[in-house]
């Protein structure tokens, strides 16, 4: 119908329902795309990320996947006794709990929800073997994590430690520095990667690789050394947990004796790390107590220095506390 035939009165009137029929239109086709984006929705639902994989940033000695969220703080402070079952002397130390093999301060800030920083500074426990008085910082980055769908099977974090010591000159300690070395021979260093599943809502594992550099080593050692770490979480309780961790030399260890943890030879210069503890989570704190045969705290002094065996009963009590303080505003993710 042309307009120009009608009268103003029927034009106005034309005009009311052309204008209707237009809102009505526009209305129709926005309630098309709602429809269509409900279904697309539905159709691809928001992906979900499995949580606590591990309770800590730390599941004994090593490092875990798991972050401190973003604008929080973990507090860390671990403890070794001496070792439980020596012949002639445990007796008289009520099984190492007089000797302090090692103790651990940390702090660790997290920048964001997938990247953190961390210094800590450990007595340093491989005694008359490596470096004491030793402070690090490290860097640590989620990649990846995993999905509750398993699209994503697992999650992949890096880790890179910086180590230097402090301690001064000792005549008696064959791998400390002379008196006119560089400083750059008290500095170690690690890169590792640590591939993590949560298998069940009751177990996760985990991978790590590491490589360590030490500027300094004896005659008979070598300055990197590759380690491969197993580790794992069994859920028991609500809020309990079994931990434990084994890490291993790989490849050549310069002219060092290797030995196995349980049924090796004794009194060789290398033994693998085996950790087990219980842990405890209450409320802010990650409680854990532990048994391993390891002097050391942190990879770069545990892993390549590790002389002590279980099957002489060098076996060590130790315990570690977290607790995490939220400082800020945390991301969305992280309030929930």
């Amino acid at each position: 119908m042309d307009l120009f035939f009608l009268n103003s009165k029927q034009q106005t009137q034309m005009k009311k329902i052309l204008f209707l029929l237009m809102v009505l239109s526009a209305r129709f086709s926005f309630a098309q795309n709602d429809i269509v984006d409900d279904i697309l929705n539905e159709q691809k639902p928001k992906r979900e990320y499995v949580a606590y994989t591990f309770k800590s940033t730390r599941i004994i000695n090593g490092h875990s996947i798991e972050m401190v969220k973003k604008n929080a703080i973990d507090v860390r402070i671990s403890h070794r006794f001496g070792d439980i079952a020596v012949k002639g002397v445990s007796g008289h130390t009520l099984g190492g709990i007089d000797n302090a093999s090692d103790i651990l301060i940390s702090v660790e800030y997290g920048i964001l929800d997938d990247l953190s920083i961390g210094v800590g500074r450990t007595k340093g426990g491989t005694a008359n073997v490596g470096a004491k008085e030793l402070y690090n910082g490290y860097i640590k980055y989620r990649a990846l994590k995993q999905t509750t769908d398993f699209k994503y099977p697992m999650s992949i974090t890096f880790v890179a430690n910086a180590v230097i010591s402090s301690q001064k000159f000792d005549p008696f300690v064959s791998t400390q520095l002379m008196k006119n070395e560089p400083i750059a021979h008290r500095a170690s260093y690690m890169l590792q990667g640590l591939f993590a599943c949560k298998a069940t809502p009751w177990l996760s594992l985990q991978l790590s690789p590491t490589f360590i550099w030490r500027n300094y080593v004896p005659y008979n050692d070598v300055n990197g050394m590759f380690f491969l770490g197993f580790s794992g979480r069994a859920k028991v309780a609500k809020r309990t947990a079994i931990i434990f961790e084994y890490f291993t030399a790989l490849g050549t260890m310069g002219n060092r004796q290797y030995g196995g943890f349980v049924r090796g030879k004794k009194g060789l210069d290398y033994y693998p790390n085996l950790h087990v503890g219980v842990e405890f989570e209450t409320g802010g704190h990650v409680f854990a107590v532990n048994l391993t045969n390891s002097e050391g705290l942190i990879e770069n002094d545990f892993l390549p220095y590790n002389t002590k065996t279980w099957s002489a009963g060098q076996i060590r009590l130790g315990f570690t506390i977290s607790r995490i303080f939220q400082l800020g505003k945390g991301s969305k993710k992280a309030k929930k």
